[in-house]
């Protein structure tokens, strides 16, 4: 949320930064107001059970106001909170649909690592001698794997046994394959 609220915030500032304060409520209200594509309901309608008459609405006619009743309201009020529950459910159901549909996404896209202690590995070089322009090597080494410090962090040492700082990720890291 807080991401969109700045991103609400920029746009809609441009310039003027020292404004954000007088913008805020309404980047809140728009925030509350708009539908979210991984629940298909707005924040404003999850947690009222109904959904919300934007400020404009108050002033036009618009079918909402001009049919609004306070007798009527109330008891519709008292349904609204009690399909809201409902609601919520069902919103939650979506969102949890959204995020096992995100995570096949993402972990399609994922590359096995095969790195096991006393591999040799390449790593990948990002500063290349600028000398050599595009052509420089983006890998060096051969390198041992000589420490295994999470699922897909190492610690290095070069081939005559010198530690190398810092723990390397396996994204970084490929196997060496001798040709001799």
């Amino acid at each position: 949320m807080n991401k969109a609220i700045l991103r609400g915030l920029h746009t809609h500032l441009g310039e003027a930064k020292g404004n954000w304060m007088e913008e805020l409520h309404m980047i809140l209200w728009a925030h509350r107001t708009t539908f979210k594509a991984a629940t298909g309901e707005t924040p404003f309608a999850l947690t009222y059970g109904t959904d919300a008459v934007i400020p404009i609405e108050t002033s036009m006619p618009t079918y909402q106001i001009t049919m609004f009743n306070e007798e009527s309201n109330d008891a519709a009020r008292l349904m609204d909170l009690e399909l809201a529950t409902e609601r919520r459910e069902l919103a939650s159901i979506k969102l949890a649909a959204a995020k096992v549909q995100i995570a096949k996404y993402y972990n399609a896209k994922l590359v096995p690592h095969n790195i096991r202690l006393g591999d040799q590995v390449l790593r990948r070089n990002f500063r290349p001698d600028p000398r050599h322009g595009k052509l420089a090597s983006t890998w060096e080494g051969p390198y041992l794997i000589h420490e295994v410090v999470g699922p897909n962090a190492f610690k290095l040492r070069d081939l005559a046994e010198a530690k190398i700082p810092r723990t390397w990720n396996a994204q970084n890291l490929r196997k060496y394959c001798n040709a001799s």
